[in-house]
C-alpha cells in the first residue's frame, strides 16, 4: 500500500560529516581510541572542562536565583554592555556608537549579522576558503552572494596575503568581507597585525564593509584584549563595521548558546533605528534570548574578582594548547615523519590544519582510531600526555604508508 504525504518530495539533506564522525567515534569500542574532530575544549583527562569562573559564576547566580521570566528582547542589558566591552575596550564600548544584540551564540549573531546587512542593501560577501561550513549557507538564506577568494595556501601552510589582496582589490564597492579576528576556522592560520593593518587601509580607501566574526578571543595569545586588536584598529579608523561574538569557547558555554553582535555606526542618530531593526529580526527569531548562560557570563565580566579569574583561566587553556603543540612538533620530529611539521606552532587556538589528503585522514579513523575531519583539521586540545604518542605514532605510520 503506498502511502501519500506532503512531505513526500522533501529532498534527502546530507548528514553534517562532522556530525557523522562523533557517531562513529561513540560506536568504537576500542579503549585508545582519539577524537581531535569537533571543536570542544577538553580537559588533561580528555572529558568536558568547566571553567574555574564559571563555577564561581553559577554558585552566585544560584544563590541569587533571579528566576525565568521574560528578559529583555535586546538581551540581558549587563550582558550585552560588558560583552561590548570584552570586544571594544571599556572607552570605545562607551563612546555611544555601537548597538548591541544579544543572540543564540555566535551562530545566531552571523544570521541576525546577515540579515541586518542585507536591510541596508549590501549582499555581495567575500569569504576566505577554506572556511566555517555555517556560512554560505547563512548569507545565502538571507538572499547574500558569496565570493571566494583562498585564505590559506595548503603548501605554504600559511594564510595567502596575496590571494586576499588581489580580492580586496578587485571587489566592487560596498562589498562585505567576513573576517574572523582571530583563530581562524578551520586552519588556525592568522594575518598579522601588518597585514591586518593593509587590509583596513585598503577596505577604508575602496568602501569594502567589515563582517568581523570573533568565536575564539583570548585564545590565540592568551590575552582576550590582544586578540581584538583588529577590531579595534578599524573602529579607530572611523569604520563602519559589525562584530558577532561568542563565549562557547573562551568561556566553555558551548550549550548554552550564549552570543553577541555589535554594530558600529558614525551617525550616533542612527543608533536607535540599528536598535530597532535588530530587535525586529530578533523578534521573529526567537523574541527572547536565553538567559541563564547570559546571565553566567555577565556574573564573571561584572565581578572584579571573576573577570580576573576568567583571565587566568584563558591564558591558562592558551598557554596548555601552545604546550600541546609544541610536543606534537617535537614528537613527530623524533620520529622523523616525512614533511614538514613546524606549521603547528604557527597556527592559533584549537585548530591545525595538519596537511593530511582525505585518504590519509580515512586511514587515521579506520587503521588508528584516531577520527578527525576529513579536511585534515585536528583540533589540538583533543590531545593530552596520555594519547599524544598514540596520536603521534599513528600520523608518522599513515605519512610513511601513502608517501609517493
Amino acid at each position: 500500500m503506498t502511502v501519500k504525504s506532503m512531505y513526500g518530495e522533501l529532498p534527502e539533506v546530507e548528514v553534517d560529516p562532522i556530525i557523522k564522525i562523533m557517531g562513529r567515534y561513540h560506536n568504537d569500542p576500542t579503549p585508545d581510541k582519539i577524537d581531535v574532530s569537533i571543536g570542544v575544549y577538553k580537559s588533561e583527562e580528555g572529558g568536558p572542562y568547566v571553567f574555574p569562573s564559571v563555577v564561581k559564576s553559577k554558585e552566585m547566580l544560584a544563590k541569587n536565583d533571579p528566576g525565568h521570566n521574560y528578559t529583555n528582547m535586546a538581551g540581558i542589558p549587563e550582558y550585552t554592555k560588558a560583552a561590548r566591552e570584552v570586544i571594544f575596550g571599556e572607552t570605545i564600548a562607551n563612546e555611544g556608537k555601537i548597538a548591541s544584540l544579544q543572540t543564540i551564540s555566535g551562530t545566531g549573531a552571523v544570521h541576525m549579522a546577515s540579515l541586518f546587512t542585507a536591510s541596508v542593501g549590501l549582499n555581495n560577501y567575500y569569504v576566505g576558503t577554506p572556511f566555517w561550513s555555517n556560512y554560505q549557507p547563512t548569507i545565502e538564506h538571507v538572499g547574500g552572494k558569496v565570493n571566494t577568494y583562498r585564505h590559506y595556501d595548503p603548501e605554504l601552510k600559511q594564510v595567502d596575503f596575496k590571494s586576499t589582496l588581489e580580492a580586496l582589490n578587485s571587489a566592487p564597492a560596498k562589498s562585505v568581507f567576513l573576517l574572523q579576528a582571530c583563530c581562524h576556522n578551520p586552519t588556525g592560520a592568522d594575518f598579522s597585525q601588518t597585514q591586518w593593518k593593509e587590509i583596513a587601509t585598503i577596505m577604508k580607501e575602496r568602501e569594502l564593509y567589515p563582517f568581523f566574526d570573533i568565536a575564539y578571543q583570548g585564545f590565540a595569545s592568551g590575552d582576550k584584549d590582544v586578540d581584538a586588536w583588529p577590531i579595534r584598529y578599524f573602529y579607530d579608523l572611523g569604520m563602519e563595521l559589525l562584530v558577532c561574538q561568542s563565549f562557547s569557547k573562551n568561556m566553555g558555554l558551548y550549550s548554552e548558546r550564549v552570543g553577541c553582535l555589535h554594530v558600529v555606526s558614525n551617525d550616533r542618530s542612527a543608533l536607535e533605528k540599528i536598535q530597532g531593526q535588530l530587535v525586529t529580526f530578533f523578534r521573529m527569531e526567537c523574541s527572547f534570548a536565553p538567559a541563564w548562560g547570559a546571565r553566567v557570563a555577565a556574573g564573571i565580566m561584572n565581578k572584579p574578582e571573576l573577570k580576573q579569574l576568567w583571565d587566568q583561566d584563558v591564558l591558562d587553556i592558551t598557554t596548555r594548547m601552545k604546550s600541546l603543540r609544541k610536543s606534537v612538533l617535537e614528537k613527530l620530529t623524533k620520529l622523523g615523519t616525512p614533511g614538514k611539521w613546524d606549521h603547528v606552532l604557527h597556527s592559533n587556538g584549537l585548530f591545525w590544519y595538519s596537511g593530511l589528503t582525505e585518504e590519509q585522514v580515512g586511514r587515521m579513523i579506520e587503521q588508528e582510531h584516531v577520527y578527525m575531519t576529513f579536511t585534515g583539521r585536528v583540533n589540538i586540545a583533543g590531545l593530552n600526555n596520555a594519547n599524544m604518542d598514540h596520536f603521534c605514532e599513528s600520523l608518522d605510520r599513515v605519512v610513511r604508508e601513502t608517501k609517493n
